[in-house]
């Protein structure tokens, strides 16, 4: 039964839930570095390799940090870990739309996570009392069925007046477009991207330090990625599927951009690529797989002091993603570098590496503490006071004690 929530100390890092978050950090860079495409009009390898995987294993990530600042194990619930996690959401909102003006003004290709992360997490409210497993079949179920209401509500709901990521104007100007570009138009639609959410809840919810559950999530994860991809290309070679996803989805492009790009879903036809961030059965069932691989490798490698150490860097940036995440926003919005991705990507995670090293000795990262802060303020202002403990009165209790 989900416990009351009571506020405790911080538990202890996992270090290869952080070896993980920091792997999918570096590949979002790279994807944002390099792009999908090269000038030849062939998927780049950032894109073939980490396309839709690390933003994927970011969110289930961020569903395992959630998990874990709202009782781990013993799931807490009840209105301050509703107000927590609300707080949480709304400055991580803020941050985005922050970030919204700067890439706009410099016309990034980047597609900001961040706000669509807020919204996901108040919808995680009502589910963090859920247990393990029914997390999981939730999981499993929208990766499966949410796509299908997307593609549908997308021709319901209107399309955001406003072209780029949002900014704070445009929650007063287009609050409606706002939210149905968060649900359903924009590149993380939040209906499908539920399942990653509570793929991370239900692994939070379970003893990350077991080495047992670590091989079952490595074996699983790759299990799921084949069995998905071999099903994929029986549709789409077999059974003449990328022909009908080139016909209605790419008239005019190359077989590698019908097979390698995400459609716009002009028509249900666009339900059978496999592309990263197509938002399909497909796409969503091999991410989860990926990043539960992922995940796995990340907790038996750590289970190595050697390669614990060796892993330092690493888990490092992956305990201050929103900091991180934040400063490579920025900095490609500089355009520095821009002429040179292979510098620009070196710079970017050498910079993320170090920084995070050095700063790890002060605590968390600098978003992280505002964020985290902001949760604890408002988790307090909403807590009943603690009774206080009796005081034994010292004449009776030596009375008794004669």
């Amino acid at each position: 039964m989900p416990a009351p929530y009571t506020p405790k100390q911080a538990a202890p890092r996992i270090a290869g839930v952080d070896v993980a978050r920091g792997l999918a950090l570096l590949g979002m860079f790279s994807v944002h570095v390099f792009g999908a495409f090269d000038e030849a009009g062939s998927p780049t390898p950032a894109w073939m390799f980490a396309g839709g995987r690390s933003s994927a294993t970011f969110a289930v990530t961020a569903g395992i940090g959630l998990a874990f600042t709202t009782g781990g194990r013993r799931p807490a619930t009840g209105r301050p870990a509703a107000v927590a996690v609300a707080a949480r959401a709304g400055v991580i909102a803020l941050i985005g739309l922050l970030l919204g003006y700067a890439s706009r003004a410099a016309d990034l290709d980047v597609d900001v996570i961040l706000v669509f992360y807020a919204l996901l997490f108040l919808i995680a409210i009502p589910l963090l009392g859920l247990r393990p497993g029914t997390l999981t079949a939730l999981s499993l179920s929208l990766a499966v069925g949410a796509p299908f209401a997307v593609h549908a509500l997308r021709g319901a709901l209107p399309r955001p007046a406003f072209d780029g990521d949002p900014t704070l104007q445009d929650l007063v100007t287009d609050p409606l477009g706002l939210v149905s570009d968060l649900l359903v138009h924009g590149d993380y639609p939040v209906l499908a991207w539920t399942a990653y959410l509570c793929a991370g809840l239900a692994l939070g919810r379970l003893d990350l330090t077991s080495r047992r559950l670590a091989r079952r999530l490595l074996g699983g994860g790759l299990a799921l990625v084949a069995g998905v991809w071999l099903v994929s290309s029986l549709v789409l070679f077999r059974f003449d599927g990328l022909r009908q996803l080139w016909r209605a989805e790419f008239p005019g492009a190359s077989r590698a951009e019908a097979l390698w790009d995400s459609p716009d879903g002009v028509t249900w036809w666009a339900l059978l690529s496999r592309a990263p961030h197509a938002t399909t059965p497909f796409d969503l069932l091999l991410t989860l797989g990926s990043a539960a691989a992922i995940l796995g490798g990340a907790l038996l490698l750590t289970r190595s002091a050697l390669l614990t150490r060796a892993l330092t860097p690493l888990a490092a940036a992956g305990s201050m993603p929103l900091t991180l995440y934040a400063a490579h926003v920025l900095l490609l919005a500089t355009g520095a570098l821009s002429g040179s991705p292979e510098l620009l990507y070196a710079a970017m995670t050498t910079g993320a590496l170090l920084f995070a090293l050095s700063w790890r000795h002060v605590g968390r990262g600098p978003l992280e503490t505002v964020v985290a802060g902001a949760a604890r303020r408002c988790r307090e202002a909403v807590t009943p006071p603690q009774p206080p403990e009796p005081v034994a009165d010292p004449v009776r209790l030596s009375k008794h004690t004669e």
